[in-house]
C-alpha cells in the first residue's frame, strides 16, 4: 500500500460512521422510528403486487416516471419539482458531496440526525452546530448570524427530540440564510405541516422526504426531495447515478401510495397513540417531550441506563440517547401498536419502581 493510500486510510478510519442500533432476540423493537404499527401483512401484500408486476431484467426507466407522478398528486406539486432516490440519506449525502467543498461550511443544529455530521466529516466539510434553546426550539439568531455557512441542514420535525419547529421561524430561515437550506421531513407525515409549497417560491430550498416511516417502507429504500426546477433537473441529470433504486421498490412505492386512506389511518392511529404514550410516561413521573414525530423522548436522570438495561431483560428495545443540553439521560421510544406501546408502558412503570 503505497503511502498516501495508506494516509488516506488511516485518516478516514479514525471518522466515527453511523451507529446502526444492536439488535436483539426476543425483544419488542421500539428502538429505530420504523411505522410498525402498520401492518406486515398489508406492506407484505404491496410489496407482493409490486413483484408481480416488475421484470427485473429490465433497468428501470419507468417506474421512476410513475412514481414522480403518484408523488406529484400526493403532494400537490409539479412532477418536475421532484426527484427520487435510495433514501433520503443518499439524497442528503449527494447533494451535501455535490454542493459544499473543503473550503464551505455548513450550520446544522444540535442535536440532530447524525447521519449528516457523520457525511460531513467524511467528505471534510467544515460544520458548525447551533445549540438548540433548553425548550428544543430554534436559536434563530445564532443559526443565522453562522460566518462563512453556506448550506443549512434543519430536520423538522427532529431526531431526536421529536419536535417540528414552528413554521414562521423555519420561514425566516428559508428568506434570511445566503445560500442552501436542507429541510428533513422524515417525520411530517405525523406533524402539522411541511414546507413542500415553498420550493417554487424559494430557489435555495430542498425538502428531504421519505417512504420509510409513514408508509412503512424502511426496507425499501425510498426517499425524494421536494425543490425548484433547476436543483431537480440537475439531481436527476448529473448529480446522481443513472439507476438508483429498484424497480421493485420504486413499484412498492407507487402502489403504495395509492393506499393513502389505509395509511392515513394507521397515521392517525400513531398520533392518538402518540399522546397516550406521552401522558403515561409522564404519570410514571418522569419528562416526556412532546413530539410531532412517531416517537418520543423523555427524561430520565442519572438512572436512565439502568432502565435502558432493565428495560432489554424485560422484552423492550428502545433508544439510547443521553444527555441533550441540560436535559439529562433521555430514551427515545417509537410508537407501535397499541399492544406494544401498552408493553412498554407496563414494562416501564415495573423497572422505574
Amino acid at each position: 500500500m503505497s503511502r498516501w493510500l495508506k494516509s488516506r486510510v488511516s485518516s478516514l478510519s479514525r471518522i466515527s460512521g453511523y451507529q446502526k442500533p444492536e439488535r436483539y432476540s426476543n425483544v419488542l423493537r421500539m428502538d429505530t422510528n420504523e411505522n410498525l404499527a402498520l401492518p406486515k401483512k398489508f406492506v407484505s401484500g404491496i410489496m407482493m403486487k409490486a413483484s408481480r408486476k416488475t421484470d427485473l431484467r429490465e433497468y428501470p426507466v419507468e417506474q421512476f416516471d410513475e412514481l414522480r407522478s403518484k408523488l406529484s398528486r400526493y403532494l400537490s406539486v409539479p412532477k418536475e419539482c421532484i426527484a427520487a432516490g435510495s433514501g433520503s440519506d443518499q439524497i442528503l449525502d449527494l447533494l451535501l458531496s455535490t454542493f459544499a467543498s473543503n473550503s464551505t461550511a455548513t450550520v446544522t443544529v444540535r442535536p440532530t440526525f447524525t447521519f449528516y455530521k457523520d457525511r460531513c466529516n467524511l467528505h471534510s466539510v467544515k460544520m458548525k452546530e447551533v445549540a438548540l434553546n433548553h425548550d428544543f426550539s430554534l436559536n434563530t439568531k445564532k443559526l443565522l448570524s453562522t460566518r462563512g455557512a453556506k448550506i443549512c441542514y434543519i430536520c423538522s420535525p427532529n431526531n431526536p427530540t421529536g419536535n417540528q419547529f414552528n413554521k414562521k421561524t423555519m420561514l425566516e430561515v428559508v428568506r434570511t440564510f445566503n445560500g442552501l437550506v436542507i429541510v428533513d421531513e422524515a417525520y411530517v407525515e405525523f406533524a402539522d405541516y411541511s414546507l413542500k409549497d415553498l420550493v417554487r417560491r424559494y430557489d435555495n430550498l430542498v425538502v428531504l422526504r421519505t417512504m420509510s416511516k409513514a408508509f412503512g417502507l424502511a426496507g425499501a429504500r425510498i426517499g425524494y426531495m421536494v425543490a425548484n426546477r433547476k436543483i431537480v433537473d440537475l439531481f436527476v441529470s448529473t448529480i446522481q447515478y443513472p439507476y438508483p433504486m429498484s424497480s421493485l421498490s420504486l413499484k412498492t412505492a407507487s402502489i403504495a401510495l395509492s393506499k393513502l386512506n389505509y395509511v392515513r389511518s394507521i397515521i392517525k392511529q400513531v398520533r392518538k397513540e402518540r399522546e397516550r404514550v406521552y401522558d403515561g410516561i409522564n404519570a410514571l413521573g418522569l419528562t416526556a417531550f412532546r413530539s410531532d414525530a412517531n416517537f418520543v423522548l423523555f427524561e430520565v436522570g442519572s438512572r436512565y441506563k439502568t432502565v435502558y438495561r432493565k428495560l432489554i431483560r424485560k422484552g423492550v428495545l428502545i433508544r439510547d440517547i443521553g444527555n441533550i443540553g441540560s436535559h439529562k439521560g433521555c430514551l427515545r421510544v417509537s410508537i407501535g401498536t397499541k399492544f406494544m406501546n401498552n408493553k412498554f408502558l407496563q414494562t416501564l412503570k415495573v423497572v422505574c419502581r
